[in-house]
């Protein structure tokens, strides 16, 4: 018998991280000839590391208007297609349509209409109950919350999405991964959609 596993998704192309320094200017040394002014250079600047405790920034951005235009739009049209409870299907398994349930909890937590803190419970249940980790179900659930919320994205929500959803994968069993609750399946046509997107104009 031959598994099939759901998809794994990246997002690398799509996303630019910017990290902005907000690290003060040196005063000038005056008596000792020193002749060292400026930013002080640290190896986090030069491996691109941080210190949390720091002034620094980081923010992450689509590398394109037009990859913010085309994520969003989806978006707008995820949003449309939970409401009528018409998400498509994506992955492999059952072809049968995702319940009208769990879309609109995905909805409800995806948009954040309603009593969105229960629709995230409910998705985590869903995942727990069909045998995913606790721990890694409930970061998932939790990265839906607003995701496509006013049909914007965020790219700092998307990139955690993605990053939730492949722990998830990555450290389901084969059973799990065959038989997929249908609020991973509901994820994965979220994803797919907004994905898709993004590198169609990368």
């Amino acid at each position: 018998m031959k598994i099939k596993f759901p998809l794994q998704f990246g997002l690398g192309l799509a996303i630019a991280i910017c990290a902005v320094s907000g690290i003060p200017q040196a005063q000038a040394q005056s008596g000792n000839f020193s002749d060292v002014t400026g930013n002080i250079i640290t190896t986090s600047d030069i491996v691109g590391g941080f210190s949390p405790g720091g002034d620094r920034i980081v923010r992450l951005a689509f590398r394109t208007a037009a990859i913010a235009n085309a994520v969003n739009n989806a978006a707008s049209g995820v949003n449309q297609q939970l409401a009528t409870r018409n998400l498509p299907i994506v992955a492999n398994g059952a072809l049968t349509a995702i319940p009208a349930s769990v879309q609109e909890s995905v909805a409800c937590a995806c948009t954040g209409r309603g009593n969105a803190g229960a629709c995230v419970t409910q998705i985590e249940q869903g995942l727990v109950n069909g045998g995913a980790n606790p721990r890694l179900a409930r970061n998932l659930a939790l990265s839906l919350d607003r995701l496509t919320a006013n049909g914007q994205v965020e790219p700092a929500r998307l990139v955690g999405l993605v990053r939730a959803y492949n722990a998830l994968i990555n450290n389901s069993s084969a059973q799990f991964l065959s038989n997929p609750p249908e609020q991973l399946r509901a994820v994965q046509s979220v994803l797919s959609i907004l994905l898709n997107a993004a590198y169609g104009r990368a």
